[in-house]
């Protein structure tokens, strides 16, 4: 995650293919009235409901607050413009890869910005982290960590399936 002091990290690009995915069956489920409901009452908090699970908020980069109407309509009318040229520029970048080219390892990981997002000058903020010890960590690294301090001994001696000498 990428981070500016005193700021939310970025989503990354995993995240936000998630957020893409899960909208459709969002409306599927909700029969697309409950989604759009949904959608207006999380307008306000720069979030949809794809993004109000998944803990990712739009924001302006300027000052880190949600967006507001104006420029939330132009993001997206300029997401569906741009979302059909860049899913062909990654189809041209997929076949590389299927011929032979090696993807980046941080392909999918590593924070981009959108060009709807630059245009707009806004971005995606991952809240399902936080900071500790100067480098934001995941709610699952949390938990895992939390798990490994709390490991205790057992009355029995043992800790974690080994004896203790």
């Amino acid at each position: 995650m990428v981070s500016v002091a005193g700021s939310e990290p970025v989503a990354s690009v995993g995240k936000r293919m998630e957020a893409l995915a899960l909208a459709p069956l969002l409306f599927i489920v909700t029969l697309g009235v409950g989604w759009l409901v949904w959608c207006v009452v999380e307008w306000a908090n720069g979030k949809t409901p794809s993004y109000r699970l998944l803990g990712l908020r739009v924001v302006r980069t300027s000052d880190e607050q949600p967006t507001r109407l104006i420029r939330s309509s132009v993001r997206n009318i300029l997401c569906l413009l741009l979302v059909v040229p860049t899913i062909a520029v990654c189809c041209i970048i997929g076949i590389s890869f299927v011929f032979g080219a090696s993807p980046p390892e941080d392909l999918l990981r590593r924070p981009r910005t959108a060009p709807w997002d630059r245009i707009t000058a806004t971005k995606v903020i991952d809240e399902g982290t936080q900071s500790r010890g100067g480098r934001h960590v995941t709610r699952k690294t949390l938990d895992h960590i939390d798990l490994a301090g709390a490991r205790q001994a057992t009355p029995e001696g043992r800790t974690n399936g080994r004896v203790r000498h």
